[in-house]
């Protein structure tokens, strides 16, 4: 099967990755349209290793139309040297939801990474909620993210991008690294928003990377175009107080969206706020809450 030219694209190394040469695996190239009956579908699937994709669901009772896909991994997480890319679009009208059923592993590394590259095109009326469960960051680990949204007029773009730290040994040795871009972009592929973020692994959990007042989950979740306005940026700052979690939200420039950030204490608190932002998000731009159970 061949593979598309943007799906290849996204492979290429940006000039900061530090990494021997990797096996390209253009893992998921997926394209979602609407039917003349209004309900979005799945239109066009390329799949390849690491990736299985379920099949098309349609479970959330307040959205019927609204296509649900899982990925997941049949590896059994992400590993040294493992470069993936992923391409993901959303047709004129149509909308669309994407997760995981659970999280995925990043193990351990001796000295090299791996790189997980997305890209995500929606059309203008379109939604797509890309919401994948946080990434657990095991001791030695390296991990690269990049994710590219290009969104037309009228689009909505939720994006879902969290990490948790854990030693199975229960020693707690921190990962390496991680850097996690986030890149928005509009319909004519102008620059919108752009964020890099970089960690150090042992300065993260020792407290020093920031002001995280030591609570090591992190969460952020991008709500990208539609009506960037006061109202839903007040929802988000008047969530009810989760105990052993910190939250907050921005205005990004360029009217892109607001980024809302959570950090936690442990993963449950984490998924609970994070929910909590998602359901007032789509609450604010559709009127009506996700009927989708919590994983």
């Amino acid at each position: 099967m061949t593979v598309e030219p943007a799906l290849v694209e996204a492979l290429r190394p940006s000039a900061h990755e530090r990494m021997p040469p990797a096996e390209v695996r253009p893992c998921v190239d997926l394209a979602f349209a609407r039917d003349a009956t209004g309900r979005s579908y799945l239109g066009r699937q390329y799949v390849g290793y690491p990736v299985h994709v379920g099949r098309a669901l349609y479970v959330d009772g307040s959205a019927p139309d609204l296509c649900v896909v899982y990925l997941q991994s049949v590896s059994g997480g992400l590993f040294e040297h493992e470069r993936l890319a992923s391409r993901i679009e959303v047709g004129q009208g149509a909308r669309a939801h994407i997760a995981t059923p659970a999280s995925t592993i990043v193990h351990a590394m001796q000295g090299g990474s791996a790189v997980q590259r997305t890209r995500l095109v929606v059309q203008p009326g379109a939604l797509l909620e890309y919401m994948p469960a946080p990434l657990i960051l095991f001791p030695g680990s390296h991990m690269v993210s990049d994710i590219d949204v290009t969104m037309a007029d009228g689009a909505l773009v939720v994006v879902a991008d969290s990490f948790l730290p854990h030693d199975p040994a229960g020693e707690q040795r921190s990962f390496a690294w991680l850097e996690s871009t986030m890149t928005v972009r509009d319909g004519n592929g102008q620059l919108l928003a752009r964020e890099r973020m970089c960690i150090d692994g042992g300065n993260w959990l020792s407290g020093n990377a920031g002001a995280n007042a030591g609570l090591r989950m992190h969460g952020s979740l991008w709500l990208l175009g539609g009506s960037a306005d006061a109202e839903l940026l007040h929802a988000l700052r008047a969530l009810p107080e989760v105990e052993g979690a910190l939250a907050g939200a921005s205005l990004l420039p360029n009217a892109a969206g607001i980024v809302f950030r959570a950090l936690a204490a442990d993963a449950v608190r984490l998924e609970r706020i994070m929910h909590a932002a998602w359901v007032a998000a789509r609450t604010h731009h559709t009127g009506s809450a996700p009927a989708l159970r919590r994983r």
